[in-house]
């Protein structure tokens, strides 16, 4: 005789069919079970720049670790609005992670823009231990507005770009200097040094020189090659001002959503990525001075009167800040540990 399957047993078939259907979505996500954590990530650099390239890298070594189950999915290129506009969209769900410039940092947590107060950091040595005895405290202080700090980046020393020259008699009367709309540091700053400014976001840059309505701007000299500014002037003024500085930091709630195994190789990963892009930052900031010379663009070393006038504005501009961006406290703390390096430092040579 025939069996015949007895198709009455509804509560055997439901298993039955709820075991399969399970099985498949295991094996359709690569044997985890999980549901893969999708995180929208912003970064304003372009495609193809060492940024965007090394971020790429990021995404593809935490999707192998974790095997599939944190997936980055990247925005460049500004696509994603400016940094302000980035923040808003991170405080609606709408991007998880991104690259941030001392702009952006700054409008989360103001005490952060020590890091970039003009003239006080000396060489990259400083700026290292400067980041180092404080990251744990930005970090705690992150945590506080909802947001993990993954790891410091930077874009390097800034120098004045001009399509006019700089250390003529009229020195920095004739510039219109670009800042960044919305950073009042920078503002700040330029008009301590007598400089006329022009806030502009950073998409508008390239129109701005096009048109006149800005005849300079500031910029490490790698960002000044990416986003194609150098090609519209004539003059650097050999003499970095401020180490530009940044960070890549993730939403705290989709953070802790990840298991703890995951936040691991995220912290590890973008820890790597961070330390990475510094280096690789500096050695093609280096490379891009010999790229602007080689251009055709003029470096003017500045007057005494220029540098007289650059060290006394720097404290104006400390004075300023201390007690509207960071307390007198950290100021102060910063400064001795500085002084103590350099004692250090010095007493070796």
């Amino acid at each position: 005789m025939k069996r015949v399957l007895n198709v009455t047993n509804s509560g055997g078939c439901r298993t039955f069919f709820l075991t399969v259907f399970a099985f498949a979505l295991i094996v359709g996500n690569g044997g985890s079970g999980l549901a893969a954590t999708i995180i929208k990530v912003s970064l304003i650099t372009p495609e193809g720049s060492a940024w965007t390239n090394l971020l790429h890298k990021l995404a593809d070594e935490v999707k192998k670790q974790t095997s599939g189950e944190v997936v980055f999915k990247v925005y460049a290129g500004g696509i994603s609005g400016d940094e302000t506009d980035v923040l808003r969209k991170m405080r609606a769900n709408r991007i998880h992670a991104a690259g941030f410039s001392g702009v952006g940092l700054g409008i989360l947590l103001p005490e952060i823009r020590i890091l970039e107060a003009p003239l006080l950091y000396r060489n990259y040595a400083e700026v290292d231990l400067i980041k180092q005895k404080l990251q744990d405290e930005f970090a705690a202080n992150f945590e506080k507005k909802g947001f993990v700090l993954l790891g410091f980046a930077e874009a390097g020393f800034v120098y004045f770009f001009s399509k006019v020259k700089m250390t003529g008699p009229q020195g920095f009367q004739p510039l219109k200097m670009w800042v960044w709309r919305g950073d009042p540091v920078a503002k700040t700053s330029m008009e301590a040094f007598g400089i006329k400014t022009v806030p502009l976001h950073l998409t508008d840059v390239n129109t701005g020189l096009e048109t006149g309505m800005i005849n300079a701007f500031y910029s490490p000299p790698l960002a000044a090659i990416a986003f194609q500014w150098y090609s519209k002037v004539r003059y650097v003024l050999d003499y970095p001002m401020v180490n530009s500085t940044g960070a890549f930091i993730i939403q705290k709630g989709i953070f802790n959503r990840l298991p703890d195994g995951h936040k691991l190789i995220l912290r590890q990963a973008s820890a790597k990525f961070c330390d990475t892009l510094v280096q690789l930052a500096r050695k093609e900031n280096a490379e891009a001075l010999e790229v602007l010379k080689a251009s055709g663009i003029e470096f003017e070393t500045p007057t005494d009167n220029q540098k007289q006038l650059f060290l006394e504005s720097a404290q104006k501009i400390y004075t300023t800040n201390t007690g509207k961006l960071y307390s007198s406290e950290l100021f102060q703390r910063v400064q001795e540990i500085l002084k103590e390096y350099r004692k250090t430092s010095e007493s070796r040579y």
